[in-house]
């Protein structure tokens, strides 16, 4: 009698008008494929021996080691006084193709030499800037494709070290002091290749201080975050993580540029590689707590090996394969059970970050409605970022969606979706954020399962609790069968929904007055009939205890 008394007191509490649901959700441990994040592939392509990306093995990457970002460096050792050749930027061009149909990204550097006994090591400012015009055509059309692109161009690995150019600083530039107007030409190079992006892909440098040399010592600001300006598209990647106090020189004051960092990673890309074993810095707990500091997002899976494997060997591999960049978790979703056209549907979402960073470039996320009936897709904006979703705080998003124009009566499922902000691909599921939890991701389309079903009434209907016509319902609470007695019942539309608002189908009989459901198959719990005779709809509650 106490389950029976207990449900019925939760009936009290329901109203039709009001009702809602909260949904919870179960995290899922697995390591999974996400968009501009994770270890990545190294690959680099030579201008007088150039390897065209092999698309088997691009692909596996993704299918096969959840790798879904590709270092792609272009060497330009044969162009140091020339324009880059035209077979040259096919073959790049082929390689775009090849990571696109791979569902990659790729993070893109050029450079003249990595070997410290061929001069020069870079060219002269005049032919990079023109180097610059003729990649133009090919970072915009491939812009969907890059996640960003590293400064380049200048010095050994391009790294802005070495230079050969006095330009520069050069020649045999390791570290001095550079002056105003070498400072004023590696600023050019920045901005002739922001100019050469998309104004919505951003450039790493080799270290925060010529950043800060350049454009000024103060962080980003949340204000400042993502509107576009120059300082808002320029981040930093450290190719010797952990490898000393300063990094190999990386930092040169390190007690300013990491509380520096600090606030520019929550908004910009962070990622580079690590180069030599230096423990216990690059043991587990050191790394992974290094990497949340500065919100790292992506770390070289080729380089350096002994780090890596040191990472596979002590078991935290996984850990920051699945930490590295943004992990989302839903926790809960409050939902209406119903909603009348014309009207707004009030949600109130809860998520987790518990990566190391947030997403880094633009993507927007959408509640989609899809008819269970005619599979007919609504998609609907939130009005929340998911670059600012940084943890750990849980993003409580709270919202009247406004139903879209043309949808019609009826239940649709709803899901979660952040697709990729480029229309070529944002129909790609490989390109869209998979949370992180059980049953929720859809493959075939890349949305997050909210695992409801809303039901959407016309505008005309009633959709109060209260009595609209004179029937029966009975027994209260039903055990095997219920009887709901209405003059003339087959006059009426007739639907049966659980408590969270999804219809269900359960065996009927029906006479002239009388409907008898079979309840034997219902779980015990709270249940709804609603009766509409086109004009009026009378809902009822009752409850089923076996």
């Amino acid at each position: 009698m106490s389950k029976i008394y207990t449900l019925l007191a939760l009936l009290f509490c329901f109203t039709i008008n009001s009702q809602t649901v909260t949904k919870t959700y179960v995290t899922s441990t697995a390591v999974f494929p996400n968009p501009e994040r994770g270890f990545y592939k190294y690959a680099s392509a030579k201008s007088n021996s150039y390897t065209l990306l092999n698309q088997t093995n691009t692909t596996n990457f993704r299918l096969l080691n959840n790798i879904t970002l590709l270092s792609r460096e272009f060497r330009l050792l044969d162009f140091k006084t020339g324009p880059i050749s035209q077979t040259y930027l096919n073959n790049m061009q082929a390689d775009f193709n090849v990571i696109r149909n791979a569902g990659m990204k790729c993070i893109i550097r050029f450079v003249y030499s990595t070997d410290s006994a061929t001069l020069p090591y870079d060219a002269s400012k005049a032919t990079i800037l023109s180097h610059i015009q003729q990649l133009k055509p090919y970072l915009i059309a491939n812009s969907d494709i890059i996640c960003l692109m590293q400064a380049g161009f200048i010095g050994l690995y391009g790294e802005w070290y070495t230079t050969s150019q006095a330009d520069f600083g050069g020649p045999g530039y390791n570290g001095q002091a550079l002056t105003t107007t070498n400072y004023t030409n590696r600023k050019e190079i920045v901005e002739a290749i922001l100019a050469a992006l998309p104004s919505n892909r951003s450039v790493q440098i080799r270290t925060p201080w010529f950043k800060t040399s350049m454009y000024g010592t103060a962080a980003l600001t949340d204000a400042q975050a993502f509107n576009g300006s120059r300082i808002s598209r320029i981040s930093h990647h450290n190719d010797c993580f952990l490898a000393t106090a300063t990094d190999q020189g990386t930092y040169k004051y390190p007690e300013v540029e990491l509380p520096y960092l600090r606030q520019e990673t929550k908004f910009l890309a962070m990622g580079g590689e690590t180069c030599k074993v230096n423990l216990p810095r690059t043991g587990c707990a050191g790394a992974m707590a290094e990497m949340a500091d500065l919100h790292w997002s992506f770390l070289n899976n080729d380089y350096n090996t002994s780090v890596i494997s040191g990472f596979t060997t002590n078991n935290c591999f996984n850990d920051i394969q699945k930490k590295l960049g943004y992990r989302f978790e839903l926790t809960s979703a409050v939902l209406p059970v119903s909603v009348k056209l014309g009207t707004t549907i009030p949600i109130t979402l809860k998520i987790k970050n518990t990566g190391f960073a947030a997403p880094f470039n633009e993507r927007k996320a959408y509640i989609i409605l899809k008819n269970v009936t005619t599979n007919q897709v609504y998609q609907i904006l939130l009005n929340s970022d998911p670059r600012k979703w940084l943890g750990p705080t849980e993003i409580t998003i709270t919202q009247n969606l406004t139903l879209p124009a043309g949808i019609t009566i009826g239940n649709y499922k709803m899901y979660l979706s952040l697709p990729d902000n480029a229309t070529t691909l944002a129909a790609r599921p490989e390109y869209a954020i998979r949370f992180a939890n059980e049953n929720v991701w859809e493959s075939t389309t890349g949305y997050n399962s909210l695992d409801y079903t809303l039901n959407i009434k016309s505008a005309t209907a009633r959709m109060t609790n209260s009595p609209k016509f004179n029937l029966n319902i009975y027994p209260v609470p039903a055990n095997n069968e219920m009887n709901i007695e209405l003059n003339s019942i087959g006059n009426y539309n007739v639907s049966f929904y659980n408590n969270l608002g999804q219809k269900i189908t359960p065996k009927v009989t029906t006479e002239k007055d009388q409907i008898l459901v079979d309840t034997e198959n219902l779980s015990n719990g709270i249940y709804f009939v609603d009766i509409d005779d086109g004009t009026n709809n009378d809902t009822r509650k009752f409850v089923v205890s076996h």
